[in-house]
């Protein structure tokens, strides 16, 4: 069975008011923590030097904290890296990515250039997110094992689908957009740790906006774009199994904003980071060590396809994704955030030389008669995290799930108290409290116009931007 077809009527014709309340509560919450890490990614160069590349209009889609507006898709563009800028987006297991980053900007374009109400793009959202979910399962781990970034490739597609929606495309136009978008998509893993990784969420954001533009202009595209040899799963699978049918089975009774669920990010770097990091955490609240005491740090990560690429980083960028550089931050600052990841904090000489004792166990090469390879397959808990002191003291700490997972989730307090942060690098605290209200109301609002002004806000960031 030809699964584009199938999906195409989904996206194009799942009633609304069939949508589960606790999905909708979900994307609320998602469409937030998006808007908030965009606002502070929009001082950050991916977004600022990515904005010059946009015409001003007088009217159009806003660009978020820039003071500017602007057509649509460069719109989608430039407010896509920026929420990605900082990768304090959220993540998802299915997705093997980040589903908000790609999707939010290329619906906000499209809602408020069309007049769409708060309540369709929450819609969207979790149609959006449904496909892009969906797509991570059937496409499977050899996609991202390859090089491809998810975000961006999976992303395009996502983002097709919820502007379709929004534009009431209908079943043949949504299989046009999608196929539109399959041979626009896009994203290297070899580009983490610079400027051209938040560039690949804006760039699908701008594929979601034209690709549905496009079909809405009757501009064709194959029927079945995902299915058989030469379709968009065969062709980026990298030759791994592909689950086609992971993208029709229980379609409108099993939501991925749901399960796997959404995950918030607690700190501004690589997902793979957070539970060490926790881990990390927890044992200095037990057992305070000083930096000076550390004789050695070991941290467990995955051989496969890890996005921790960078093992001596030089930059901000990439100490996102270094573990070695998120626990000597952790155990030197006691604390993770924005301001860690500067090329100045990078470059200190004392957390380079406590990078250097920082090493990674991989799951596959664990020491034999270190306990830990025994463990690992006999289902104990492994420590994700050994700390060597020179006393001779060795702490260690194993955490299932980050804060901010599903399982583990902030609260709608703290969600709201990472919003103002992030937002407050942009806008003004009066900007900021009407913006958390009225997000709070999207499912009630008639159309975004306010939304939109608010996160337009001022052209100059009230904080320092992160290099």
């Amino acid at each position: 069975m030809a699964v584009t077809p199938t999906l195409a009527e989904f996206i194009a014709g799942f009633p609304t008011d069939r949508i589960p309340l606790p999905a909708l509560d979900v994307a609320t919450r998602a469409i937030l923590d998006t808007l908030g890490v965009t606002l502070a990614g929009s001082v950050e160069p991916p977004a600022t030097l990515t904005a010059q590349l946009a015409p001003n209009l007088s009217d159009g889609a806003a660009l978020w904290g820039q003071n500017r507006h602007t057509t649509p898709a460069y719109a989608a563009l430039v407010n896509g890296a920026a929420a990605h800028a900082l990768d304090y987006d959220d993540v998802q297991h299915s997705l093997r990515g980040h589903p908000s980053a790609p999707v939010v900007p290329a619906l906000f374009a499209v809602a408020e250039t069309t007049g769409r109400s708060g309540r369709d793009v929450l819609a969207a959202y979790v149609i959006a997110d449904e496909v892009a979910g969906r797509l991570g399962a059937a496409i499977g781990a050899s996609h991202y094992i390859a090089g491809w970034h998810n975000t961006s490739t999976l992303g395009a597609l996502a983002a097709a689908a919820g502007c379709a929606r929004l534009l009431g495309l209908g079943p043949e136009g949504t299989r046009r957009a999608l196929g539109i978008a399959a041979s626009m998509a896009s994203g290297l893993k070899k580009n983490f740790g610079t400027m051209t990784k938040p560039l690949h969420a804006g760039l699908a954001a701008r594929v979601g906006v034209e690709a549905a533009t496009l079909a809405s202009l009757d501009f064709t595209a194959d029927d079945s774009s995902l299915d058989g040899p030469l379709g968009f799963l065969a062709i980026y699978s990298a030759g791994g199994a592909i689950k086609a049918e992971a993208l029709t089975e229980d379609l409108g009774e099993r939501w991925q904003v749901l399960d796997p669920g959404i995950a918030v990010k607690v700190y501004p770097c690589c997902a793979e980071t957070h539970r060490a990091l926790d881990a990390i955490f927890l044992l200095l609240a037990a057992e305070p060590f000083r930096p000076e005491e550390v004789e050695a740090v070991e941290a467990l990560v995955s051989p496969v396809g890890t996005p921790l690429i960078h093992t001596s980083p030089k930059t901000g960028l990439e100490g996102k994704f270094s573990i070695e550089y998120c626990l000597a931050a952790a155990i030197l600052d006691r604390q993770i955030n924005l301001a860690t990841f500067t090329d100045e904090m990078v470059n200190r000489p004392e957390v380079r030389a406590l990078m250097a004792r920082v090493k990674r166990v991989w799951y596959d090469s664990l020491p034999v008669g270190s306990g830990l390879q025994d463990d690992l397959h006999s289902g104990v808990d492994v420590p994700l995290v050994k700390v060597y002191l020179k006393d001779g003291r060795v702490l260690s700490r194993r955490v299932e799930e980050p804060r901010g997972d599903p399982k583990n989730p902030v609260s709608w307090e703290e969600l709201v108290a990472k919003f103002r942060d992030c937002a407050g690098r942009a806008l003004t605290p009066g900007a900021v409290d009407r913006l958390v209200a009225l997000v709070r109301e999207l499912p009630n609002l008639t159309d975004l116009r306010e939304v939109s002004a608010l996160l337009a806000g001022s052209s100059t960031p009230v904080r320092e931007t992160t290099r």
